[in-house]
This record gives structure tokens, sequence and C-alpha cells, in this order.
């Protein structure tokens, strides 16, 4: 599901006040998927993933940290004195280099930065020193986005709940359909036999062969059992949405949504009425939404 939270604090840092931040956004995914884009090196953002994963159990999650000087929106770190210091001295060594015929190669700007502001190559050292409230920051905007998505679930309940209501109706018209089937059947093929046997120019068969063939083509045609079970995967739907929130609800819907299809399905291969058949498929409709739904639960 999506969400989104966020936290921000003022600190101390470095002898100077700053602003430590931190966003989390999440959309759904099935499985769990993190990106981490902070200022604190290797060790920190293991600790981040970790604590963010114990939290959310599935989709794909973007965290940010950020640090900067409060109130002046420069780059956490950067020292503007120590800049002007270094700047001196290498206008200093290259006069001096000049006056010797030497030619300096140009510093270039990240070097300088690497410098002032305290940069490592890549795999040095973290570039700024993890602070002690990361962790609780981390917390907050965890709770803010885990509210945003307990909310979108319970959102999410109701919808679901709406279309197993329009379904479990369905079923019922569909078990309605049951009426008068053997007399449709038995019309039916009546009718068909007395027009094959006008051609033949032969007797029709008697009343009782009738009535066996009638029997067993309603007896393949019982649709019976698919409602019991159809009854019975709904029941269990609705058992999951009243649960408590927990992960895993979301394979098991998913599950129901699969084999409330199949049975849908072979009702339609064996339902004869015309009016039954649309339902049918207004019936899949309806499952097909739910299914899209599903795919949004843990």
């Amino acid at each position: 599901m999506t969400g989104f939270g966020a936290a921000t604090r003022v600190i101390d840092h470095g002898g100077a006040p700053h602003v430590l931040g931190v966003e989390l956004r999440s959309v759904n995914q099935r499985f769990f998927e993190i990106k981490v884009r902070q200022p604190f090196g290797a060790a920190a953002e293991q600790e981040l993933r970790r604590a963010t994963e114990a939290r959310i159990g599935r989709g794909r999650v973007d965290l940010l940290v950020h640090l900067q000087l409060a109130g002046g929106g420069e780059v956490a770190g950067l020292d503007r004195g120590r800049l002007a210091d270094a700047l001196a001295q290498i206008r200093e060594l290259t006069a001096l280099a000049a006056q010797s015929a030497v030619e300096l190669a140009p510093v270039s700007p990240l070097d300088l930065l690497r410098y002032v502001a305290g940069v490592r190559p890549a795999g040095g050292d973290a570039p700024q020193d993890r602070p002690d409230s990361l962790n609780t920051l981390l917390a907050e905007a965890l709770d803010g986005l885990c509210g945003m998505r307990a909310r979108e679930g319970e959102a999410l309940a109701q919808v679901l709940g709406a279309q197993v209501q329009e379904l479990a109706g369905q079923v019922k018209v569909l078990g309605a359909s049951l009426a008068g089937e053997a007399e449709r059947v038995h019309d039916r093929l009546a009718e068909k036999i007395a027009t094959l046997c006008a051609r033949a120019d032969v007797s029709p068969p008697g009343p009782e062969r009738l009535a066996q063939e009638v029997a067993v083509l309603v007896q393949r045609g019982d649709i019976e059992e698919e409602l019991a079970r159809l009854a019975s995967h709904l029941e269990q739907f609705r058992g999951v949405l009243n649960a408590p929130a927990q992960v895993g609800q979301g394979k098991t819907l998913d599950f129901l949504c699969q084999e409330l299809f199949r049975e849908i399905t072979t009702i339609g291969s064996k339902i004869t009425s015309h009016a039954g058949s649309a339902v049918v498929i207004a019936a899949k409709t309806t499952v097909e939404r739910m299914r899209e739904q599903v795919q949004n639960v843990e």
C-alpha cells in the first residue's frame, strides 16, 4: 500500500545547529524493496534498512535522510571559513610555484570539497557522524507512514466488503436459477427428439426413456456443490476482512479469489439458462475487481 511519513528535528551537529530530517515513501509491491539515501555511511544505512523492514513487510520504500544547517539551507559540513583559508593557501602556493617556473595542476572542485567538508573518497570513512537522534526520527517517520497505510487498509476493507456483498447477491441469483431447470431440460430435449424423429420418420421414444435422459443431463448440470463451496469461500473471505490485521492476509484473500473464480467458471460451463449465463459473467467481473484490490493487501 502507499504511504508517506516524515520527521524533522533541530540538533547540534559539529558545534552548529542543523536540521535533521527523515522522509519515507512506499508504494505497493509484492516483495520488500528499499532504496536509501543518507549521508552517514554504510553502517548507518544497514541499521536504517533493518529498522524499516521490521515495520514494513512488503512494498517498495524510498528512505531519504537529509542534514542541513539550520536556517541556511547549506550543505551540512561545509565550513566557509575553512574554504576561504584553503583558497588563500592555493593562491599562495600557485604564486610560489610560478616564481620557480613550476606549473601546478588545477585543483578540482571535488578535491576542494573533500578537504573543506571532510568528504572521504568512495570506500573511506563516513562523510558525517551519525546523530544519536536518527533512530528516533526514523521511528516517528515510520509511525506516520504505517498510520497512513493503516487508514488506506481500512478503506480497502470497506471496498472489498461491498464487493463480497455484491458477489453474494450474484451467487444467490445463480441458486435461484436452478428452479425449473429439470423442466427446461425436459422440454428442450423432447423438442429436439421430436424434430429428429420426424425427419427420420420414426416413432419417438417413450416417456420413460426420455425421463432417463433428462435425469442424466440434470445431474451433469447440477451446481449445488459449487454453490456450497462459493458460500464457504465467501464466509472465509469475510472472516479475513474482519480479523485483526496481520501479515499473510493478502495471500489468503488472493487464494480465495482464485477459488471463487474457479467455482464460478465451473457453474458457467454447467448452467443452461441465458439469464444464468449473464449472471456468471457479472460474477466473474466482480471477482476480478476483488482480485485487483487484494493485490494491495499484505
